[in-house]
């Protein structure tokens, strides 16, 4: 796929470096969070935190308060793994995406009890599979998610998404479809394949990586 070289947006605000890393090859760019998340906790410890699962880094902050009650972590992602063992947790299992998380647990630890921390907007796979297979999952609320509706009058060649609300949330706001959608992983793939026709995944579930591959698709760089 060879697309125009021209501006992409981010869905999410970067860091001066990862800002950098755009602007010296070249490429225009714009950059905001399309999703404003606000973590909630309460004081009492919710029960059964032995096994804990998360799937979004917007989950550490309940996992590191609660830090003294876990033993064991699993979660999606590799930089959510990386911020985990910053914190001081060492993750049993990291998986690309919630349902392969989901059946490697429960193949493995099909008689434990697990919680799941999550966001107010959730999605079903972790718990309708765990439903299935007759696994006790637990769900604590740990973080909220606000929709920022920011509409654009243009269409560009690429727009990165990092979550499926974040692809539903701009799909909503913008008239126009961009070029390409370039996607962290295939769970946020899935959603935008339902909404542009031409979606890309990261080959790598970092940001740095979701913007090397948008800027290779612009820049139609093969090395």
């Amino acid at each position: 796929m060879k697309l125009t070289v021209g501006t992409l947006v981010s869905t999410k605000k970067l860091s001066f470096p990862q800002q950098q890393l755009v602007e010296h090859s070249g490429v225009g760019l714009i950059h905001y969070d399309i999703l404003k998340i606000k973590t909630r906790l309460v004081n009492e410890v919710p029960e059964n935190l032995m096994n804990v699962i998360i799937t979004s880094k917007n989950a550490i902050p309940a996992a590191v308060h609660w830090k003294d009650h876990i033993k064991n972590i699993y979660c999606v992602g590799d930089t959510t793994a990386e911020k985990l063992v910053f914190n001081g947790f060492l993750p049993q299992m990291v998986a690309s995406d919630s349902k392969t998380l989901a059946d490697k647990i429960i193949s493995s630890n099909p008689d434990h009890t697990f919680t799941y921390m999550c966001g107010d907007h959730r999605r079903d796979e972790i718990p309708q599979l765990f439903e299935e297979n007759e696994i006790l999952l637990n769900e604590v609320i740990v973080y909220e998610s606000k929709v920022v509706e920011k509409a654009f009058d243009r269409i560009f060649a690429a727009v990165l998404f990092y979550s499926p609300r974040g692809v539903y949330a701009f799909a909503k706001a913008n008239k126009h479809q961009p070029q390409c959608a370039v996607c962290i992983g295939e769970t946020t793939a899935e959603a935008a394949r339902e909404m542009f026709p031409n979606v890309v995944i990261a080959n790598k579930q970092t940001v740095e990586n979701v913007l090397t591959t948008a800027i290779k698709l612009l820049r139609d760089d093969k090395k």
